[in-house]
């Protein structure tokens, strides 16, 4: 929730009149850079643990959550390019494509605390590879004309996965992910100017794309794909994960904030009008998907309190 936090603070602090001073806090590009390495060398820790000695570790299992992810990255990029087509604002396509693990996890913990271990660790395994490819994609479609932040986020995500294991790095990293470079981050990308989103914000192909494809693209590709796999016979599941807890946790993949302002950045730049929609749209789009995934939840844990 300190994520949200940071997001909030700076959405008030770039609208009021102190303005000028959030503006010259931008200008410390290291801050932000540190604050996603930090993020980022976490995932890559816990993509290693999962291909080690977690989900990704036997091949019938990781099928799943790798085929998942895939999917959870392809059907909000369709939605999201066919509301886009043939627009500037089709540059974005690469905004609704990861879950923010930290967000989702939150949530999770929060009001999800009955379901079973087996579907926390689907939902982490999930969000890490589908986080993991975006860095790809940021590599390889964006390299030439952005600054250090693919760069760093690469580089975090490859340090995070070559640190020994024997090295207790996650006991100091996870509580400084959590508590100031995830905030930091939300700090220095979430400060939108309400001036710079036009008056047809609403109702904008970017913003419409962005917040369709979260919050209903990303639980259709995931669960569907999951669905198509585990069907046909391809992969299984690990044992304790039942679909209607899959079910319930659906929107949680459609929150899509962190890595979701890196690509919007890249997307755009710093300085455009499409940013700050964009930027918007994520936000609401993530707070969408929360609501709607407490709610289920919420139905859910019906099942078990009268069991």
């Amino acid at each position: 929730m300190f994520l949200i936090l940071g997001a909030a603070i700076a959405l008030i602090w770039a609208n009021s009149p102190f303005a000028a001073a959030y503006d010259s806090l931008l200008t410390l590009d290291a801050v932000k850079e540190v604050a996603i390495f930090t993020f980022f060398v976490s995932l890559g820790i816990e993509l290693r643990h999962e291909m080690t000695k977690g989900a990704l570790s036997k091949p019938r299992q990781a099928i799943v959550p790798i085929i998942a992810a895939m999917g959870g990255m392809l059907v909000p990029v369709i939605i999201f390019s066919a509301i886009n087509f043939g627009q500037p604002s089709e540059a974005g396509w690469g905004v609704p494509m990861s879950t923010d693990v930290a967000f989702a996890l939150a949530i999770l913990a929060i009001a999800g605390k009955f379901l079973p271990p087996q579907v926390r660790i689907f939902l982490l395994t999930v969000s890490v590879v589908d986080d993991t490819l975006t860095i790809l994609i940021m590599s390889i479609f964006y390299s030439t004309n952005f600054h250090l932040l693919s760069l760093v986020s690469l580089i975090g995500i490859i340090t995070g996965a070559l640190i020994p294991q024997r090295w207790p790095v996650l006991s100091w990293l996870t509580p400084t992910v959590k508590y100031a470079s995830l905030p930091i981050f939300a700090l220095f990308s979430a400060g939108v100017r309400f001036e710079d989103l036009g008056a047809n914000f609403g109702t904008s192909a970017l913003t419409l794309g962005i917040i369709l494809a979260m919050v209903i693209g990303k639980p259709l590709g995931v669960l569907g794909t999951t669905w198509v796999v585990t069907k046909t016979g391809l992969g299984k599941f690990a044992a304790g994960i039942k679909w209607p807890d899959l079910l319930a946790i659906g929107s949680l993949f459609g929150m899509c904030f962190t890595v979701a302002l890196i690509m919007s950045e890249l997307s755009f730049g710093l300085e455009s009008a499409e940013r700050s929609v964009a930027n918007l749209s994520v936000f609401i789009g993530s707070l969408a998907s929360a609501l709607l995934a407490v709610v289920a939840l919420q139905i859910r844990k019906r099942s078990y309190v009268n069991r």
